[in-house]
């Protein structure tokens, strides 16, 4: 009977278990298609980002195609083992298979919260971007505004000169028809030539500018691609320090296992020891003789479980400071991946508003040689 109700016991624990694992699915699905959709709307969203933005985009899409499938074989998984266990009724095979399939779930939930984590980054990326395009698209219009402007002064420039020519031959008529009225075709031109050099003034100080941002463009390109460079180098190394990170945690993280077996056993064999001391206690003199060589086994088991506790206790706290370090890299790296991707997308648009620019000053100075 006792075993029975164990077994119904265990049988009720694992189809919770099995009912736990089916909700963790439908979470890791509903945040895979949740994934594909933010995927889909940035890949809409990063047109302008050209053609890396495009193969990332990719990549992840791709990634997100291989979540599903492995969340879809993990769930078929799932339901085999389900069939097995109302079959068989059997926990000690169904543990380990079960162990695995919690791991490989555990595995995927973590990669589905980084690809998340890694779509909002971009997300925000992509709306800083965005808010600087239409500061730019502004800047451009203001200027195009001025050339148009400058433009029509240019227009307007050579009729001014051919009406203070006209004027200035009227005053010559004037002056030799009539001598008695010499200053007022003299007083229509000066105007007329004040007016005309100002404009002449204005359009130059206006090209002077346009000149003065174009170089300042450059020079801003140059700045952007020596920071790329070294967020670059940055970036590389920090992914060096994490993977050798990982690599000694894992080594930890063994010894630390190995040293927790060692100390179990030491526990274990000391009440051994002491359980044999009432058998002792009935000898009478045989207690004399073998006492000092029990003491002596159970000052070095003590002292023995001692060094291994210190042993472990130092384990675990290099492995909590590596484990700290790990996340300071992680936290690091994804600082400096967000910095370059910023930093391409600001020189990606620098560099097509330097491209209108010089079309625009080459357009301008075009429109003014004679």
């Amino acid at each position: 009977l006792l075993y029975c109700m164990a077994q119904v016991t265990r049988k009720s624990e694992i189809l919770d278990d099995v009912d736990l694992l089916r909700e963790q699915l439908k979470i890791s699905s509903g945040e895979a298609v949740l994934h594909a959709n933010v995927v889909k709307h940035l890949t809409e969203e990063a047109g302008i980002s050209g053609i890396n933005k495009q193969i990332e985009m990719e990549k992840m899409a791709n990634d997100e195609i291989k979540c599903k499938r492995q969340i879809v074989s993990l769930e078929n998984q799932n339901v085999h083992s389900v069939v097995d266990s109302q079959e068989k009724l059997d926990t000690s095979e169904l543990s380990p298979y079960y162990d695995k399939i919690l791991k490989q779930l555990n595995e995927k939930a973590f990669q589905l919260e980084v690809k998340t984590a890694d779509n909002r980054i971009l997300e925000d990326q992509l709306e800083k971007k965005a808010s600087e395009c239409e500061e730019l698209q502004e800047t451009v219009v203001y200027l195009k505004e001025h050339i148009v402007q400058a433009l029509q002064i240019d227009e307007f420039l050579p009729e001014r000169v051919r009406l203070q020519q006209q004027t200035g031959i009227d005053h010559d008529v004037g002056s030799q028809v009539h001598n008695d009225n010499p200053l007022s075709s003299a007083v229509s031109e000066k105007p007329l030539e004040n007016t005309s050099q100002s404009e002449i003034d204005e359009l130059k100080q206006r090209l002077c500018e346009l000149a003065e941002a174009k170089v300042q463009l450059e020079v801003r390109n140059q700045e952007l691609l020596e920071e790329s460079t070294y967020a670059k180098g940055l970036a590389s190394a920090a992914g060096v320090e994490l993977r050798a990170l990982s690599e000694e945690v894992t080594k930890l993280v063994k010894q630390k296992e190995k040293l927790a077996s060692e100390l179990e056993s030491a526990r274990n064999s000391t009440p051994r020891r002491a359980s044999h001391s009432p058998r002792a206690a009935r000898k009478g003199s045989h207690v004399e003789r073998h006492e000092p060589g029990g003491k002596r086994d159970a000052n070095s088991s003590s002292q023995r479980e001692q060094a291994l506790e210190a042993m472990l206790a130092e384990k675990e706290q290099r492995e909590a400071e590596l484990e700290k370090k790990i996340e300071e890299s992680k936290q690091k790296e994804a600082f400096l991946e967000g910095e370059l991707a910023n930093i391409w997308t600001l020189v990606a648009k620098l560099r097509k508003a330097e491209g209108n620019c010089e079309d625009v000053i080459h357009d301008l100075i075009v429109d003014h040689e004679p």
